[in-house]
């Protein structure tokens, strides 16, 4: 059932639109959520581009054809995700390429696709190493016809954690988890060590002692098939096993110099490229935003031998501001990732009004209050409870989504299996956190916020800010604290960053969260002053990390206490550990500096401490590892939302989930 219009949000909230409905974009390749520490491109950005009409097929072809609105801009980047590629890249990109060893299902459960594998093998290694050997199905093949091979799969980590893409900005984390990467990236080996060569259709791959177990295991090994000839434009290009690992053989020394430009070249390449999807790049006007695929002939099909029936897909970029208009006028077929409140009410009312279909879908992510835990009000488990209950999230929620979300009380979202099969127990175990001003008072009381700025007893309902007794050391970073007769006090005034003004969900929880929360009578009354700054997201983001372009040092320092923002979950693979590392040399990772052995703990145990396809024990840790999280709140978790995908009518057999996106979920779509 539709929900009622909210008044507030037809005021505050413009039109956007998440691109690809975010979540795993293909093979498990991370994309992220809006605007957050892992975020996925933010929706609702002007292409700066005059849209054009995509060209019809001839009149009486019979061809079906599809075109796919997405609203990020386009850079034309084939890189795999390697690079920095933008939104509308990512459908491109795992449309033209698949046929890894393993994929997730449409439950995001982790296998192996056994149209690829003909056989697997696991054995675990006397120094702890765990070593995977793979056998391909004979006769697969790309999209040229020529014939893949153990070789084009092992060239895949070979070239982009090798040095030399590396050197033309690649992010070389490819097989991180693989013995010997390391070595490899860094030009002390020649050969990736973990890496071998039984046979044309057989290779090896040894993953770390660290990566045995690992919950995700399959997920390592979710490596695609490439040309490396056509990547190395170097025909005489070839893989080599000496015994040392794999390597490259080329006509000169692989190295940045002589195939750093080729590298570089590869990632644009269009016309004839070699493809190993279900669909091959027909052309790609990258000036207009906007690419044509047809069907790959050679796909073998996905891990249920599912083939494309839809000749020809064209994806190209619409204004968010117009996009519904572009739909109802035939200039685009398809649009998902609609996050908005009142744009799922009106794509619904399109599907009401016939000749369109429109699917909700719950999106494995989460809105926040970001806590930086080690520093100021917000190192006190206290006060971050006492904002929790001063907040009112059931209303953020209703305003902000409109009846398409539901309020959170831990790192999880209703999109995930484990969500879903312990909706019990996370409804009736977990602390709930509900609007309660009075709670919040008392709990600063009892945490010691009894005191007025000249240390006097503080009086309830005064309206004075309250102040914490605290040890000289905790004052550091922290603006207003006071010594009276030797004794230090720290006000409650929290520093809050909040998004500038543009399109998006984050912009929307940003204005809600300061009519119901930083301008509230109820946290004034609490004696709690929050300071509210907004900025861009890239500035912004710098504070959370703590660290900015060019090594600044004022992001470097303490300066926010909380940050509002949206956070991805991740589609098929929910792994936190190392979030809250207590490892120095590893903090960056601690992005809210907040120090808990359980919680660390259990991040790693559920992912270390949990053999691959043990799905009952990892459930099991995932669930500790939520109550303990909603028990001490280094964040406030606030609500989970919905995305929709609407369509012509023309289209069916499409059903597209967070998990199961659009990449995948076309496979099965047929046009009437």
């Amino acid at each position: 059932m539709k929900k009622a219009v909210s008044m507030f949000l037809a005021a505050a909230m413009v039109c956007s639109l998440a691109a690809c409905g975010g979540g795993d974009k293909g093979g498990g390749q991370q994309t992220a959520g809006p605007a957050t520490e892992a975020a996925q491109p933010s929706g609702g950005a002007d292409s700066g581009t005059e849209e054009k009409e995509p060209e019809a097929p001839a009149e009486g072809s019979g061809e079906s054809r599809l075109v796919y609105g997405v609203t990020s801009t386009m850079s034309g980047d084939m890189g795999f995700n390697q690079w920095s590629s933008l939104g509308g890249d990512k459908p491109v990109i795992f449309l033209a390429e698949a046929m890894a060893p393993t994929c997730y299902d449409q439950d995001a459960q982790w296998l192996w696709d056994e149209t690829i594998v003909a056989s697997h093998d696991a054995v675990s290694n006397p120094d702890g190493t765990l070593t995977y050997t793979i056998t391909l199905n004979d006769g697969l093949k790309f999209s040229d016809g020529s014939a893949i091979t153990a070789k084009n799969y092992v060239a895949y980590p070979l070239l982009f954690s090798s040095p030399a893409a590396v050197a033309e900005s690649a992010y070389g984390t490819i097989g991180k988890e693989f013995v010997g990467q390391q070595e490899y990236k860094d030009g002390a080996s020649q050969a990736f060590a973990g890496i071998s060569l039984v046979d044309d259709l057989t290779f090896s791959i040894t993953v770390a002692a660290d990566y045995n177990p690992y919950y995700y295991g399959l997920a390592l090994l979710n490596i695609f098939p490439i040309d490396y000839t056509m990547w190395l434009a170097d025909e005489s290009a070839d893989v080599a096993d000496d015994g040392e690992g794999c390597h490259f053989v080329t006509e000169k020394e692989f190295n940045a110099e002589n195939y750093g430009d080729a590298i570089t070249a590869g990632r644009y390449i269009y016309d004839g490229r070699v493809c190993s999807g279900p669909y091959k790049i027909q052309s790609w006007d990258v000036a207009a935003n906007e690419a044509t695929l047809t069907i790959n002939e050679n796909y073998p099909g996905n891990f249920e031998g599912q083939k494309a029936s839809i000749e020809t897909i064209v994806v190209k970029v619409v204004d968010s501001a117009t996009m519904l208009d572009a739909l109802s006028t035939g200039s685009i077929d398809l649009i998902d990732g609609i996050g908005e409140g009142d744009m799922i009410n009106a794509c619904l009312d399109m599907a009401d009004a016939g000749g369109y279909g429109a699917d909700c879908y719950k999106y494995s992510g989460y809105m926040k209050l970001f806590y930086q835990c080690d520093w100021g009000p917000t190192q006190y488990e206290a006060v971050r409870k006492a904002i929790t209950y001063l907040t009112d999230r059931e209303s953020i929620c209703q305003e902000s989504t409109l009846g398409f979300g539901n309020v959170a009380n831990g790192q999880y979202s209703m999109a995930q299996w484990m969500a879903q099969d312990m909706e019990e127990e996370l409804s009736s175990e977990l602390e709930a956190y509900a609007y309660n001003p009075e709670k919040a008072v008392e709990l600063l009381k009892e945490d010691g916020w009894v005191y007025n700025e000249d240390g006097s007893d503080y009086e309830d309902g005064s309206g004075k800010i309250r102040y914490k007794k605290v040890p000289q050391e905790e004052t550091e970073y922290m603006e207003g604290c006071v010594e009276v007769n030797g004794d230090w006090y720290m006000p409650l005034i929290l520093k809050y960053c909040g998004h500038a003004e543009g399109e998006g969900i984050e912009t929307t929880l940003d204005e809600l969260l300061t009519i119901y929360l930083v301008e509230s009578s109820s946290t004034a009354d609490a004696g709690m002053k929050i300071d509210r700054t907004v900025m861009a997201d890239a500035e912004l983001l710098s504070y959370l990390n703590r660290r900015g372009a060019n090594g600044e040092e004022k992001y470097a320092q303490p300066s926010y206490n909380m940050i509002s923002l949206a956070s991805g979950l991740g589609a098929a693979k929910f792994d936190k550990s190392g979030t809250w590392t207590f490892v120095e040399e590893n903090i960056a990772n601690n992005k809210n500096r907040y120090f808990n052995h359980t919680l660390d703990d259990l991040s790693n145990d559920m992912i270390y401490g949990v053999d691959a396809g043990d799905d009952a024990a990892f459930e099991d840790l995932w669930f500790q590892y939520q109550k303990e999280y909603n028990a001490t709140l280094p964040e406030t978790p606030l609500y989970n939302w919905t995305y929709c995908a609407v369509y012509n009518d023309k289209l069916e057999g499409f059903a597209e989930t967070n998990i199961w996106s659009f990449q995948y979920a076309i496979l099965y779509a047929t046009i009437q």
